[in-house]
This record gives structure tokens, sequence and C-alpha cells, in this order.
């Protein structure tokens, strides 16, 4: 496949526009930005523009702990050829349009610069580019193609991202970065009682607090969305977080998203099937509240363990919160999918 690139600066905005919207109609608008449901990733204007509105520029992969992005895509100008911004808009040999990064991470504080091997530590493949017919000497990697479903165009530039994600975290031991570091804190099963939300005494140095059982109130208002679907195996002692077995769908709660919640997710998740007696071929899914946001390594990270990443929020302030699912995730829950084989 070569790609010619566009030379009309309406085609241009009209292709970025696209992707713009396909960006925003698939994910979840929170006040962080929008989280990119199923991959736990976070995507901002970076302030460019109205909270909700996308002017001519995203910032993929935002980092809370630092403030930066993993990658960052702006509309086109095609004027430049290829020799101005790093993104630019094709098509390929069939006339389809297709979005484009160079393969050039700037430094910031998650990692530094990544440009002459962005290709070994990103695991992603250059595609020949031609301006005029002469082939760019720049090495062009593809965000999505545009002409296909939205959905796709999201998922696409998904995978681009978390590749993006590999490459800044291979290349962030390689020199000090600026950011601070992140914060580190054989019987057939049964059905375990649901949780209850509830308020606990805790005692510390100094005397005691009520603090809220926020995972058992997250279990009430999952249970309210999805009823009997919503089950708790449990055997020899443990217990899962919630099942829905209709869609194949092993859920694991957690109240918080530093590195510790991660890795119980992902020690849960993984080790419930064997423990428990479920079945193998169970989907992996993190429940994971939308603040603080999931730093881009952790989603990367997470991806690549085969995890699936939805959020929820905590509204109210009052001693019962009020907690809220995305769309993606309930939908998610009720998708049409063989059940699986329990045991």
């Amino acid at each position: 496949m070569s790609i010619e690139l566009l030379t009309t600066q309406v085609q241009a905005n009209a292709a970025f526009r696209l992707w713009v919207d396909a960006m925003v109609a698939h994910s979840t608008l929170r006040d962080e930005g929008w989280w990119i449901d199923g991959s736990g990733l976070l995507f901002t204007n970076y302030g460019h523009g109205a909270h909700g509105v996308v002017e001519n520029q995203l910032m993929l992969g935002v980092d809370a702990q630092t403030g930066d992005c993993t990658v960052k895509i702006v509309c086109p100008d095609v004027s430049q050829g290829d020799r101005g911004k790093l993104t630019t808009v094709g098509r390929d040999d069939d006339g389809r349009l297709v979005l484009l990064r160079e393969g050039w991470l700037k430094r910031n504080n998650i990692s530094p610069a990544i440009r002459a091997d962005f290709e070994a530590l990103s695991g992603l493949a250059p595609v020949p580019v031609r301006v005029g017919g002469i082939v760019s000497k720049r090495r062009w990697y593809v965000v999505a193609e545009l002409d296909g479903a939205t959905k796709d165009i999201v998922r696409q530039t998904t995978a681009f991202t978390l590749a993006c994600v590999r490459a800044r975290s291979a290349a962030a031991g390689r020199e000090p970065a600026t950011g601070t570091a992140a914060p580190v804190e054989p019987k057939p099963y049964g059905f375990g009682l649901d949780e209850k939300g509830r308020i606990v005494i805790v005692t510390r140095q100094g005397g005691t607090s009520k603090v809220r059982a926020l995972q058992g109130y997250v279990f009430e208002a999952l249970r309210k969305q999805l009823g009997e679907e919503l089950t708790k195996p449990t055997a020899n002692g443990y217990a899962v977080d919630g099942m829905v077995a209709s869609v194949n769908a092993l859920i694991e709660i957690k109240t918080g998203t530093f590195a510790h919640h991660c890795y119980e997710a992902v020690g849960q998740l993984a080790l419930y099937p064997s423990l428990i007696g479920l079945d193998r071929n169970l989907a992996k899914v993190a429940l994971l509240p939308d603040t603080p946001p999931l730093r881009p390594a952790m989603a990367g990270a997470l991806s690549e363990a085969g995890v699936e990443v939805f959020t929820y929020a905590v509204r109210g302030k009052g001693k019962k919160p009020i907690i809220e699912f995305t769309k993606a995730f309930l939908s998610r829950c009720a998708s049409t999918v063989p059940p699986v084989g329990l045991g």
C-alpha cells in the first residue's frame, strides 16, 4: 500500500473533522476529558477550545500525573506537504482516506524523545507516502483508515495510541524524566451474597473515623442495572466481584486507579477461574473509578494483559454516593454473546 497526500485544505479539514467526530461519538466525556471506553485511555483538547469542544487538535493518552500526553494529533496543513506538522492525511491506492502520523514522539515528562527507534519500540510498520508522486523521506504510520465504520476508526486509533504508550514505556528508563513517580500504593462453586454499601468505622492513630465502603455501593448500583444477570461465583474461600455469564464477562471492581489496584485486578482476574472453577475463556473486565485518571502506561499494560477497562463515576457528597456507569460498559454487559459454560 502506498499513500498520496491530499493537496486541498478543505478535504484535509473535513477528514480531520470526520476522525474527531468518530472519536467523540464512541467515547465518554467526563471532567478530565474523553475516556475511550474499553481501553482506559483518556484524550483531551488540551485547552484548545471549551470543555467538550475540539477545535484543531487532540492529545491522546493523557497522563494526569505528569500533565503530558502520549501522542498529539493535529489538523494537517496541506500547504506544507510533508515538511510541516507531524499529522497528515492521504489517499491509498484504492482511494480511501488515511490519517497518518510521523513516528516522532517529542520529549516530555513521560519519556525522552523517540524518533529513530519508533518502529522498534512501538512494533508498528511505516507505510510509503508520496507527495506529488515523490516518495517522502519521513517515516509515516497509519493512525486510522477514515472510510470505514466510526467504531473501526476509534479501534484503530486506540491501537495506534497504545503502541505509542508501549514505545514511551520502553524508552522511559533510558534517561531521567522530569515528572514525579506514580503513587504506589475442586468443589463446585456456589454464589455469594450481594455486597452492600455501608459506612465502616476505621481506627487509626489518634482516633477513629467513618469511611464509605465504596465497592459495596458500586455493586448495588450494578445490580440495579443488570438484575439477576449479575452473579457472584464463590468457592474455596474466594469470591469474584461479579460475573455476567451471558456475555462471557468476569468483572473486577476497584475503588482506585493506582498501581496496586491494577495489580490486584489483573491477578484476581487471572486466578479466579482456576481458584473457583470458572471457564477460562471468560473475558477479563476491570471496572475502575474515573478519578483519578488511569495512567496511559498502565492502560497499555492492562491492554497487553488482555483486560478490558471501563470506568464509573462517583457523584454526591452524602453518606450514600450515586454511582454512574458509562453507556459503553452497560452495552458491553448486554451484548448478544453465546454464554460460557460454567465449571
